[in-house]
This record gives structure tokens, sequence and C-alpha cells, in this order.
């Protein structure tokens, strides 16, 4: 897998999680409040992007931010699929600005036999799939499977706000371009510069960073 991050976007995205509360973190809290990620690790840390949406300056930002990152790493890309839910936002300003059709792909369909992808992809095109965050890259997988089962898009990449880069991640999407505008490391340098993490911290978040499922926190 190619480089991840896109170095321009890197630490001001970061700064724009921090600064929004998208991204959070509380090494006092009690181990029973928790964050549970959607891929089912448990940590004292978190990050749900869709805060993002109320912040309207951060939110052009990262929208300018995945228009420039898109354009450039997919050149030709014809259609934008976001996966639901959190990624529909995204990809519908990403479609737009780019004057691409949209599609997403739902959970789960609405009745049996129904379809997963809403957005009637006809034909064949080159598709980016869009997420906010992808941690385990289950969900994903999962969304591209769908793409492939159902259309005859062709996708040819993943682009998402924060992709944590662990490793189940790499083994599960190596098949395919995926590219991010931040990742762990720098959300948690600028928790450090923030004040809201000290060096003990910023060493055990980055210790469990290596091994995020089996790593054994401290009691």
């Amino acid at each position: 897998m190619a480089e991840l991050i896109d170095p321009r976007y890197a630490r001001p995205v970061a700064e724009c999680l921090l600064n929004s509360g998208a991204f959070t973190v509380d090494l006092t809290m009690p181990r029973s409040a928790w964050y549970r990620w959607k891929s089912g690790i448990t940590a004292p840390c978190g990050c749900d992007c869709r805060r993002l949406n109320a912040f309207p300056r951060q939110r052009r930002q990262i929208d300018d931010a995945l228009a420039a990152t898109v354009r450039d790493t997919f050149p030709g890309t014809s259609y934008i699929v976001g996966v639901a839910q959190a990624g529909i936002p995204w990809a519908k300003s990403l479609a737009e600005r780019l004057d691409l059709p949209l599609a997403y792909t739902r959970p789960r369909s609405r009745g049996p036999g129904g379809s997963r992808v809403e957005g009637a992809p006809r034909g064949d095109g080159l598709a980016v799939v869009i997420e906010d965050v992808v941690a385990s890259g289950a969900s994903t997988h999962e969304a591209i499977q769908v793409i492939q089962a159902e259309t005859e898009l062709t996708v040819v990449g993943v682009q998402s706000i924060a992709n944590w880069d662990f490793p189940e991640m790499r083994a599960r999407l190596g098949s395919w371009p995926v590219r991010a505008l931040t990742s762990y490391p720098y959300v948690l340098d600028h928790a450090r510069a923030c004040g809201l993490i000290d060096d003990d911290g910023l060493a055990g978040l980055t210790r469990f960073y290596q091994d995020p499922r089996d790593y054994a926190w401290n009691d």
C-alpha cells in the first residue's frame, strides 16, 4: 500500500478534529466509560467526524482538502460512493465540488432482495469510496464488496478524513489504493500540544497504536 497520508493536510485536519471535539481523549475516565469503536476496539479515545458538521469553518476546510486530494490522487474518477451513515455528508459535498454523480452504500437493504447501493449507478465507471474514519477497514471492505456485487463500477480507491493505519486495515484493503487526510500520530501530537495528554499519556497511546486490539492497558 502506497503512502497513506496527504502531507499537505495531515496537521491542519488533525487540528480540526481536536478543536471541534470530533476526536476526544481522556485517560482519567473509568474503563466502563471508554469509547467502543465501530471495529469493536475499546479505548479512552474516540473519533466522531459527524461533530465536524456543526463547525462550518472546519467543515469547509475538510471539504476543500478532500476535493483537492481526490482530484490529484484519483484522476478519472467518475463516481463518488459514500459509506452510510457518517460518510454520506462528505461524499455529497465532494461529489458537488467535483461535479460527479453520487451514490452511497446502506448497512442493510430496505427489504428482502433490495439493493444496498442507493443512487442507481448505471453502466461502468471509476468509483472512489468515501469514509469518515477507517480503523479496522471492515465496513469499508464490506462496502466495496457490495458495490462490486450490485453495480458495474470499478472501485479505484478509498478516501477518508482519518485512517488509523492499523495492520488489519492494511490486510483487508491491500488490494485498493487507500488515502486519508490525517492519521493517529498527527492527532496525538496535537492532543499533546493542546495539553489533553502528557508525555506519559502520549507514550501509552502510541504503544496502543502498535497493537490496538490486544494492547494490555494498565489499570
